[in-house]
């Protein structure tokens, strides 16, 4: 079987991946369909990984220190809040010295 290649943005794959699972749920279709619809639903679900991936990398965040405001890669093991308060606590103790 060879692939065909399609070109998605990540909300029409998403909107195709709906359509396949809609199509699925309803029982109604063949198995030769099915398996086709299956696998075309799991290369959506990889692209769709993929992209948010991606787009995970790209995101960052603008973090208030004592210089002004710098940009700093989104680190999704810590969130916002955390950040900010140990930039607080940073500017604290260089306000004691």
């Amino acid at each position: 079987m060879q692939k065909q290649e399609k070109k998605y943005t990540f909300e029409q794959a998403m909107q195709r991946l709906e359509e396949i699972v809609n199509k699925l749920e309803l029982g109604n279709v063949p198995l030769e369909e099915t398996i086709s619809l299956f696998q075309e639903g799991m290369e959506l679900i990889n692209f769709c990984n993929q992209k948010l991936e991606e787009v995970k990398h790209k995101v960052e965040i603008v973090i208030r220190n004592k210089e002004g405001f710098t940009l700093q890669p989104f680190d999704v093991k810590t969130d916002y809040k955390s950040q900010q308060e140990e930039i607080e606590e940073e500017e604290e103790d260089e306000e004691l010295y």
